[in-house]
């Protein structure tokens, strides 16, 4: 009765109707019956009915089948330093079975030391337990690539099975525009945009458009990307090639472009590299970040922290990373801002990460890091009413604004390889034009 009420009414209306059609050759049978004569053979009559009634329990095939559909595709990227445990969370994953067979089971030890940059995909029902779980190979690796699947199989003796093949890709553009209501990977859900393209959408712009403070009720994008399909169906997302977004009527697009490194980049037309020398937030805007507000006044003191720096609130646990590369000058406790790590980035930068519940493995004075690495995790240590971290930057020592600082940028490209990036991107920004007129019209209908 549970699983009836929770189904939409046009389902219902479709499944109550099936069982009336159903059941009305019975009906008539019954009828015939009780208008048939007292000496008609019985028996004769009653075989007829039961011929009916194999197909009487529609009503409960169709909820099994309804049910059997409600089943979630959850998507992911695998992060650099992410315990497999946390890829599991991320992708909604709830079932220890699955878990410790994966963990226990040599053919699926490769999914538990996956790489990072992987794409995985899991199916879950409603309550986290696992249908199948797939990671497929990198970029580098199409239009053929591998796929290590772990599938649940109650004949199986572990009630799993691995299997691994190689599929063929095809290639589709697919076109899609979103405007912010809430947050992006809200809009992203109305448009059908994937997961894993509105996180490229933010690796793209993230130097461009503050996603964590600046988004606006109104803002507007627009995104080309690929599709990947097997034998013509649907298998999952591919790379963004191009992106627009209008913010607070500030307008940034980028081109995804084979600037010859591995999984080539993003830029601008004008060849410069959307991706600069340093990062402008040190945590990473993600489906459960996106709800992060803006800068405070301190609860404690009253001074608004936006003068020395700014306040993340995030739930603990959630990863900092350093948003240049650089060497640790300081991994420790300091009175008021509790776990800290300082790093130096060149001679006149540096950040500082503060209230941190824990450090990153392999922190400590000296050490250098990486764009991106996790130095700790937002905790509320030191003189802190709430989870959150505080962030701060400094210019020759001295204090400055985050949000305004202008940090150097990377190198743009050589003259000759901006010249095949807007020869590349010109199909792509007749495609974005395209994409807006008809975004533009619906609202005008």
């Amino acid at each position: 009765m549970r699983r009836w009420k929770q189904l939409d009414r046009a389902t219902r209306s479709r499944i109550e109707l099936g069982a009336v059609v159903s059941l009305l050759p019975l009906s008539a049978a019954i009828a015939a019956i009780a208008a048939a004569p007292a000496a008609l053979d019985l028996d004769s009559v009653q075989s007829q009915p039961i011929v009916e009634v194999i197909e009487a329990p529609r009503l409960e095939a169709r909820l099994a089948a309804v049910e059997q559909r409600e089943a979630f595709i959850r998507e992911a990227s695998v992060q650099r330093g992410e315990p497999f445990s946390a890829l599991l969370a991320r992708l909604g994953i709830d079932d220890e079975a699955a878990t410790a067979f994966m963990r226990a089971d040599r053919a699926a030890q490769p999914l538990v030391r996956i790489a990072p940059g992987r794409f995985v995909q899991a199916s879950i029902d409603a309550d986290g337990r696992l249908n199948w779980l797939r990671a497929y190979g990198d970029e580098s690796s199409e239009p053929v690539t591998n796929v290590l699947a772990v599938i649940r199989d109650d004949d199986a003796p572990e009630g799993f099975r691995v299997t691994e093949s190689e599929i063929s890709l095809e290639r589709r553009v697919e076109l899609r525009s979103g405007e912010i209501q809430t947050s992006l990977f809200a809009a992203a859900d109305t448009a059908e945009i994937p997961d894993s393209v509105a996180q490229q959408v933010v690796d793209a712009l993230e130097n461009e458009i503050d996603f964590h403070r600046s988004l606006q009720r109104g803002d507007t994008f627009r995104v080309i990307y690929e599709a990947l399909y097997v034998g013509g169906e649907y298998m999952r997302p591919g790379r963004l090639l191009a992106v627009e977004f209008v913010s607070g009527g500030r307008h940034a697009e980028a081109y995804w472009f084979d600037d010859g490194t591995r999984y080539g980049g993003f830029y601008a037309l004008s060849g410069q590299s959307m991706k600069g020398a340093f990062l402008r937030s040190p945590m990473e805007y993600t489906r459960m970040s996106s709800g992060f507000s803006a800068n405070r006044t301190h609860p404690l003191f009253g001074y608004d922290t936006a003068h020395r720096g700014i306040d993340y609130p995030a739930p603990t646990g959630t990863k900092v990373r350093t948003i240049a590369d650089g060497v640790i000058t300081f991994a420790g406790w300091q009175s008021g801002y509790g776990n800290v790590v300082e790093v130096r980035h060149d001679a006149r930068y540096s950040t500082l990460y503060a209230h941190l519940r824990k450090f990153g493995a392999g922190m400590a004075k000296g050490a250098r890091v990486s764009q991106g690495d996790v130095i700790g995790f937002v905790g509320m240590t030191g003189w802190a009413t709430g989870p959150h971290l505080h962030f701060e930057v400094k210019v020759a020592g001295r204090q400055v604004n985050p949000l305004r600082v202008q940090f150097p940028s990377a190198e743009p490209l050589a003259e000759h390889q901006r010249e095949a990036l807007v020869s590349a991107a010109e199909p792509l920004r007749e495609q974005l034009a395209l994409l807006e007129r008809v975004r533009v019209a619906s609202y005008a209908h």
